[in-house]
């Protein structure tokens, strides 16, 4: 059965086209391999460049998150220190009027010490 001629394999040595086109197919053909690979690893490089993009993108949007919250404490630090300005000048105040009240608990006893002294004395 394998002496038949359907199964037996025939001479590929002969060729339809010239000796110097089948080179520049073959030629041909290893471009185009090489072009091949050389569009996987473009298009590769493009997906990494892409994903890379996208971690940038999700940095800037935490560091913006992050600014706006910077910004929103220092306005409650400068809130705060507002308030212990107003906090400062009404103790200040306060501390005027107990230092007047003591001069005037002072010189009140000072005199009653000096009338009652005159009018004893007397």
């Amino acid at each position: 059965m394998l002496s038949l001629n359907s199964f037996s394999q025939a001479d590929t040595t002969k060729t339809a086209l010239p000796n110097k086109v089948l080179r520049l197919v073959a030629k041909d053909l290893v471009k185009y391999d090489g072009c091949k690979e050389e569009l996987k690893l473009t298009q590769l490089k493009v997906d990494k460049l892409i994903e890379r993009e996208a971690q940038k993108d999700t940095i800037i949007s935490l560091y913006k998150d992050k600014d706006e919250n910077n910004k929103y404490m220092i306005k409650q630090l400068e809130q705060q220190v507002g308030q212990y300005e107003n906090l400062t000048k009404d103790l200040q105040k306060e501390l005027k009027g107990q230092k007047f009240n003591s001069f005037l608990w002072k010189a009140g006893t000072f005199l009653g010490v000096i009338s009652t002294s005159l009018l004893l004395l007397r």
